[in-house]
């Protein structure tokens, strides 16, 4: 395990897999980790992926979700094989990443009272694919989302969903229900907001933490954010009815169709009108992750030279946050 920490802010991260299992933030747990990876019977078991044994905090997927066209383990190598550290200090870490599509280079930084985890990867892409972030948040009694208005809204034919399957909504409300609000009840589904051009970010108010974790990416790289909602539906290992979970997910993909259909460009993702694969060449993508004391309804996130400023329902926020890293 590889740490990193500054003022307010500390990680830990396995070159093993590539997963960021531990971030704390203010002296806060900010994402959940599965309290598998220290169950020996779970990491010797070789039927379930690496991904899911290994599963922690946030990682990245290449491609997102099943490798139907390679036949390669679901979210790619980056999620399930060893990566190559290159350069570390104290507060930074490069590493690299091969893959069949191509090679990812990720560079993950802390800053001193910046309540911030910043992520840069660079993908030198042989080949096309979908590509995603992929931070899970615990909510022990709910909460609530926040981002700006879609361009549209996408469910699919999930496991054991609470919203309508295979809906579209150009607004919040799917089948009388508002995707914003995060399921308490037993489920497992999966949707996808489209996002509009612009700065793209996504809240998460968490109602018993009493904070909110946000998300942030530049749209014309990632234009949407699958949210993936589990809370006690899975009842086999590794998962024994874990609940709470939430994936905040922003990423360039076909939603939940398979990789074959984003390359195609043939997904229902793609018929709202924005780019489901990244192609051949270098992709350099900005990511952040924050999180803010208070459980909030944002309205509005702009970066403003130093800050992000957070307008919520009651007042506007400003967040240390170095404003080059998203221009």
């Amino acid at each position: 395990m590889r740490y990193l920490s500054a003022r307010g802010i500390r990680a830990a991260w396995e070159p093993g897999s590539g997963h960021l299992p531990e971030l704390v933030i203010d002296g806060a747990d900010t994402l959940w980790s599965a309290p598998w990876r220290d169950d020996p019977a779970i990491q010797s078991d070789a039927s379930i992926p690496v991904v899911e044994r290994r599963l922690g905090g946030t990682f990245v997927c290449l491609p997102f979700g099943r490798d139907d066209r390679a036949g390669g383990p679901i979210h790619g190598a980056v999620a399930n094989a060893p990566w190559q550290i290159r350069r570390a200090s104290p507060s930074a870490l490069t590493a690299t990443c091969a893959t069949p599509y191509g090679r990812v280079a990720a560079t993950i930084a802390v800053r001193d009272n910046h309540p911030v985890l910043y992520q840069t990867h660079i993908l030198d892409l042989a080949a096309p694919a979908s590509f995603a972030h992929h931070p899970i948040v615990h909510c022990a009694a709910g909460g609530q989302l926040s981002a700006p208005p879609p361009r549209a809204v996408l469910t699919f034919d999930a496991e054991a969903p609470v919203f309508a399957r295979n809906a579209r909504s150009d607004g919040w409300e799917i089948g009388g229900r508002d995707l914003r609000e995060i399921p308490r009840e037993t489920c497992e589904d999966f949707a996808t907001i489209v996002a509009r051009p612009g700065l793209g970010w996504t809240g998460l108010a968490r109602h018993a933490e009493g904070d909110t974790i946000l998300s942030l990416r530049r749209t014309e790289q990632l234009p949407v954010t699958n949210v993936w909602m589990s809370s006690g539906a899975r009842s086999h290992a590794p998962w024994y009815g874990q609940r709470g979970l939430v994936g905040i997910e922003d990423a360039i993909s076909a939603g939940a169709e398979s990789f074959t259909v984003a390359r195609a460009g043939t997904s229902r993702i793609a018929a709202e009108g924005v780019p489901t694969c990244l192609p051949p060449g270098r992709h350099v993508i900005p990511h952040a992750i924050v999180r803010i004391a208070g459980s909030h309804e944002i309205l509005e996130i702009v970066s403003d030279g130093d800050a992000l400023a957070i307008t919520t329902a009651t007042r506007t926020l400003r967040i240390p946050f170095d404003g080059r890293h998203l221009a």
